[in-house]
């Protein structure tokens, strides 16, 4: 028995660095991820495509809304009043790019209507409009004809000059299972742009001396979100109490939060 299923992959997403690029896709895009000041005026640029695979590969260029949802889950959503999506055209819309070739791509953001203090964004998606062919055979050894489409998406931020930037460390909870012990901590953007933080989480013995201290990166969290995130510590600590403070900052945006809670570690 045969069946024919259609799988969208989606294998590239990067903001601020939140996430790097791991995708196998054959096309290649620089940049792979653009901030723009945005004013009332046209505003235009050009990506640089690249086809590193040994076949013609054809593409649709369109705009889709997104956000990072409480979760850190990336989700495609209707364009709403923070979306650059209805602003962008392409030239060209659809192309060819041979194998082992390359082109540009310009884009335009036409925004209407009087902007407000606040961040805009979407992401631009290459859409190939033919996919890879892929066999496989499901747990009851039946045929399975699979098409992959691995579509890439590359988000673009838009930041009127005024917004203002502001957000809250909500809470701080120790979980251990076993000897693995992690820090979770929520951060609420309370403003109109995306908070883009980065910090250390450090851990305090009972007599308030330091005994770790672990990075904290990338910790992107989009306008009226509050986010879960979480830090693992590698390391073993001797049974005790301790204290767990996460401090976290933005130096351009000039945002400092930090927020600590105690927990007793046992060896398990």
């Amino acid at each position: 028995m045969k069946r024919t299923a259609m799988f969208l992959l989606i294998l590239l997403l990067l903001y601020q660095g939140a996430l790097a690029p791991k995708a196998e896709a054959a096309l290649v895009i620089e940049p792979a991820y653009i901030q723009q000041k945005l004013t009332q005026k046209r505003i235009s640029g050009v990506f640089y495509l690249r086809n590193v695979g040994a076949q013609e590969e054809r593409y649709r260029a369109t705009a889709v809304h997104f956000i990072v949802n409480e979760k850190g889950s990336l989700q495609v959503i209707q364009p709403d009043d923070r979306s650059l999506a209805k602003w962008i055209k392409f030239n060209p819309t659809e192309f060819v790019l041979p194998p082992k070739s390359s082109r540009m791509v310009r884009y335009s953001i036409i925004p209407q209507g009087k902007l407000k203090d606040r961040e805009y964004w979407c992401a631009i998606q290459f859409v190939p409009l033919k996919g890879q062919k892929v066999t496989s055979k499901d747990k009851d050894g039946r045929d399975l004809k699979l098409e992959v489409l691995s579509v890439i998406l590359v988000p673009i931020y838009g930041l009127v000059e005024g917004t203002k930037f502001s957000g809250e460390l909500t809470s701080l909870e120790a979980k251990q299972d076993k000897e693995d012990l992690k820090m979770e901590f929520k951060v609420k953007n309370t403003s109109e742009g995306v908070l883009r933080l980065a910090g250390t989480c450090q851990i305090l013995d009972n007599s308030g001396k330091m005994v770790k201290e672990v990075p904290v990166k990338n910790v992107a969290v989009f306008p009226k979100i509050e986010r879960l995130n979480a830090v693992h510590i590698q390391e073993k600590l001797a049974p005790g109490k301790y204290t767990a403070k996460i401090i976290l900052h933005n130096k351009e945006e000039k945002i400092s939060l930090s927020r600590e809670t105690s927990f007793v570690y046992d060896k398990k």
